[in-house]
């Protein structure tokens, strides 16, 4: 942090006594986060592991009627706040108060210790106003990883059959700056005419009424819905590329780029990528874009798409990259793929299939319908399992703990709502923050509350 250039000075007016926003922290976010736990091992010899908390996971809330900023969601109790980067903007500049003095911060430079709530202190360039902050990051008590269902009232989402569930967040200001996070779950499907549709809900207890998608040559691959960069993104069964937003609710769609693409593949943050049925490829400007990987294409993901990145544990220009789904063409096991990427290209490497050999063993489920999520560093697959009979059966969740190389069946936490019934059909989910909401065919929601 940088040397102690102020000391208070009484002189120095409130914010609130000019009537303007001469000085305010309008936006606020942190880097990732690394942290060191220690656990035990199966011999009972303690083990230290390194986590990492991405940093684009983290949302703040700016009260600028009451100076505060904290995090919407609190963080995983192991988690150390002793080394925290921030990134914010203001109009002013920015100190952090202690001792009676203010020490500078250079946004995305310097870290700051917020192990307790911190002063902040903006002030306008020419030194007349001030305004202050207290930063607040929560963290949860030690997690038992149960969860708490409840069930919500039925919902008319008209859903026939698979669907996908998503969560895009936006941030809106008003007249005074304040910050309004919209974190908004969206469940994609078809209607009867096999029409693509969506309806939206910001609690999973109010919906709209399910709408077919608009503005599109051809019909939207709803299976295809990618995040990238703030926004929803998808192409259409002529290869053309389209996008929407969060205040749009995911109804209207607008047209980015005619593509060769039969299908996207998600986004690992840096990239957005696609597949033309001979390669993967990606792109940063919807314009240009560049070879992937060739090898094992068949094993792309069909359906069932998921993809995540997080920091790589090891250089801060890295990202570990994973998608995976269900291919046709593995008729045993659901499929992975993993990649390092980085915004250099000498970084950034070609995505590669995980194949299950006899040292992985326990590869990814091969599931009707999976529906999968990530959560503080694991990977959360759900969804029905074909029976001898031909029936179908919810078994649980399966983690994975490395990235989707090997996956273990849940049995004693994390388990599914008792009422959820196979024979009501599909079912996706959906996590916001530390609520996990279970979509079904039929207009079922489940509400979960991870502890």
């Amino acid at each position: 942090m940088c040397a102690a250039v102020l000391c208070l000075q009484s002189c120095l007016k409130s914010d609130s006594e000019s009537g303007e926003p001469f000085c305010a922290i309008t936006a606020f976010s942190v880097g990732s986060i690394v942290s060191y736990v220690s656990t035990k091992d199966a011999q009972g010899n303690s083990v230290s592991s390194k986590r990492v908390v991405s940093g684009s996971n983290i949302y703040f809330n700016i009260d600028q009627k009451a100076g505060t900023i904290q995090n919407v969601d609190p963080l995983p109790y192991w988690i150390t706040l002793t080394k925290v980067l921030p990134t914010f903007t203001s109009y002013g500049n920015v100190f952090m108060e202690k001792d009676s003095l203010l020490w500078g911060i250079t946004s995305g430079t310097d870290s700051i210790n917020v192990t307790e709530p911190c002063k902040l202190v903006c002030i306008s360039t020419d030194g007349q106003y001030r305004k202050n902050y207290t930063l607040t990051i929560t963290k949860r008590g030690a997690v038992s990883d149960t969860i708490l269902w409840e069930r919500l009232s039925s919902a008319n989402l008209q859903l026939t059959g698979e669907h996908r569930a998503m969560m895009l967040a936006a941030t809106y200001k008003d007249r005074n700056l304040t910050d309004s996070l919209v974190r908004r779950i969206f469940v994609f499907s078809q209607n009867e005419a096999s029409k693509p549709q969506v309806t939206s809900s910001l609690d999973g207890q109010s919906w709209t009424d399910p709408t077919v998608l608009t503005g599109a040559e051809g019909t939207i691959d709803y299976q295809s819905v990618t995040i990238y960069k703030g926004q929803f993104y998808a192409i259409d069964d002529l290869g053309n590329l389209y996008t929407t937003t969060e205040r749009l609710k995911g109804v209207a769609w607008t047209k980015v780029a005619d593509t060769q693409l039969k299908r996207l593949l998600g986004s690992d943050g840096i990239h957005l990528y696609g597949t033309d049925g001979t390669m993967i490829m990606g792109t940063t400007d919807m314009v240009k874009w560049s070879a992937e990987g060739t090898p094992d294409v068949g094993m792309l993901p069909q359906r069932s798409i998921y993809s995540y990145s997080v920091p790589a544990q090891t250089n801060s220009d890295l990202t570990m990259a994973m998608m995976g789904g269900i291919s046709s063409e593995n008729t045993a096991n659901g499929v992975t793929w993993y990649k390092t990427a980085s915004e250099r290209d000498e970084y950034d490497d070609a995505w590669r299939y995980i194949k299950v050999t006899g040292d992985n063993a326990h590869g990814c489920p091969l599931l009707e319908e999976m529906s999968t999520i990530f959560h503080e560093g694991n990977l959360y697959a759900m969804g029905r399992r074909r029976q001898t009979d031909g029936s179908y059966k919810f078994e649980g969740f399966y983690r994975s703990e490395d990235h989707g190389i090997a996956w273990h069946l849940q049995n004693a936490k994390w388990l599914l709502p008792a009422g959820l019934k196979a024979t009501d059909g599909p079912a996706s989910t959906v996590l916001l923050g530390n609520t996990l909401y279970v979509v079904q065919q039929g207009g079922i929601v489940w509400r979960g509350v991870i502890q």
